[in-house]
């Protein structure tokens, strides 16, 4: 069984590959205007997500502030905590470098401004 899934994922995935390149537009720019959108919406749900495991990680760490052991327990957590929002802010951030300086600035929400 092991074999027969390994075996149809390698046959599978390369054949929609380029399948799915076509459905997403004709042009290498839509295609790739589609898979920076879905970079940017990744990384915003990664870093809410984040966000959401630090806050409860303090909630925890001041709940338990009588208790040493396990605050000593909940410190490590609240660092990879840190580091994984910065990680996640660094790579919001070169998303945004690449589709500025690429010319993919437009693909995203719009920018409403007011009329002048």
């Amino acid at each position: 069984m092991k074999k027969f899934l390994r075996t149809s994922f390698f046959l599978i995935i390369p054949t929609l590959l380029p399948l799915s390149a076509f459905a997403l537009g004709s042009t290498f720019r839509d295609f790739s205007d589609v898979l920076v959108r879905l970079l940017r919406n990744f990384v915003s749900l990664i870093f809410a997500s984040m966000s959401v495991g630090l806050l409860y990680g303090v909630v925890l760490y001041m709940m338990n502030s009588d208790n040493d052991k396990k605050r000593e327990e909940i410190k490590p957590y609240l660092l990879w905590g840190v580091i994984g929002i910065t990680v996640a802010f660094g790579l919001w951030g070169i998303l945004a470098i690449l589709s500025d300086t690429l010319g993919w600035g437009g693909v995203g929400i719009p920018i409403i401004r007011p009329p002048a």
